[in-house]
């Protein structure tokens, strides 16, 4: 008789309360804790995701502005205008030449305004090379030859620049960054994981009493586990809530600055498939959340005599 009222006191809890608990889970201190963790973890993950996606960004501008250019450097010297002037008119005749042009002095202004400032005046003064700027619709070994030898026959002190060792140095750095983000990524779901099943541990371990009485009572490991995921899911989703919210403040506040600043911060534009990625990541940490409680709850409940 007493098991019986004991059994229909116990079970009846969820059924008449659908966001209580059989264990007093949430009453125990430590539980604020948690909530701060997975929304420091949640924020972390997107401050590496968002970085590795930028990364991403930048590497493909790069690539795109300076794989099919090429810059020609004629020494500042008598005559260098004109030869300047001499071999863009020869290379635009070339068939896989898109444009040619002789740079300004407005537009070395542009390139040197990051150092500086808006006041080029100072320009006039320096025995600058001359610049030819050269755009082709695709980079082939021969085309850059037959350049090269344009360039040898009108001006010989000319230095011809394709740009091949900045972008493989340029990528080389770009994915080392990129590698390091998705490192940080993984240690962040690591470690998300290792708390969250510490935490269960340590609630299964406060309430050790309770879990051998509803043992005793009857209970299954699948009805015990599931009164932990519905803890953990719950702290995971206030977690959430709060790294979204420190996460969409930083990238806003950072957006604001970058277009305030001189060109040297790079712009914070995302398409759809980057904030599918982002999106998916408050998923992905209530998947991990869930299984690893599950998982530790099953593994704790077996160690039990």
């Amino acid at each position: 008789m007493l098991k019986s009222s004991l059994h229909h006191h116990i079970f009846s809890i969820t059924q008449h309360r659908k966001a209580g608990y059989d264990i007093p889970l949430h009453t125990r201190l430590g539980t604020e804790f948690l909530v701060l963790l997975i929304a420091l973890m949640t924020y972390l993950l997107l401050l590496s995701a968002t970085g590795s996606i930028g990364l991403g960004h930048m590497a493909d501008k790069w690539v795109s502005g300076l794989e099919n250019a090429m810059t020609i450097e004629i020494p500042a010297k008598d005559g260098a205008k004109q030869q300047a002037e001499n071999l863009v008119d020869r290379l635009k005749k070339l068939e896989s030449v898109k444009s040619a042009r002789v740079l300004t002095q407005s537009d070395m202004g542009d390139m040197l305004s990051p150092w500086l400032g808006n006041d080029t005046s100072v320009l006039a003064d320096l025995p600058l090379p001359t610049l030819v700027s050269v755009e082709l619709t695709k980079r082939t070994p021969a085309l850059t030859q037959t350049i090269q030898n344009l360039v040898n026959s009108i001006a010989p002190q000319a230095i011809v620049d394709s740009h091949e060792a900045w972008l493989v140095d340029l990528l080389k750095l770009t994915n080392g960054l990129r590698l390091t983000a998705f490192v940080v990524f993984g240690l962040i779901l690591f470690v998300t994981s290792f708390v969250i099943g510490g935490a269960v541990r340590s609630r299964m371990a406060m309430h050790q009493r309770e879990l051998e009485l509803l043992h005793t009572m009857g209970a299954t490991d699948k009805y015990i586990s599931l009164q932990f995921i519905r803890y953990i899911f719950s702290q995971t989703m206030k977690g959430l809530g709060f790294g979204l919210v420190a996460g969409m403040i930083t990238f806003i506040g950072f957006a604001i600055f970058a277009n305030q600043s001189t060109g040297t911060l790079p712009e914070l534009r995302m398409g759809q498939n980057d904030w599918i990625i982002l999106a998916s990541i408050p998923l992905l940490l209530l998947i991990i959340g869930t299984l690893t409680a599950r998982q530790t709850v099953y593994r704790v409940l077996n160690e039990m005599p």
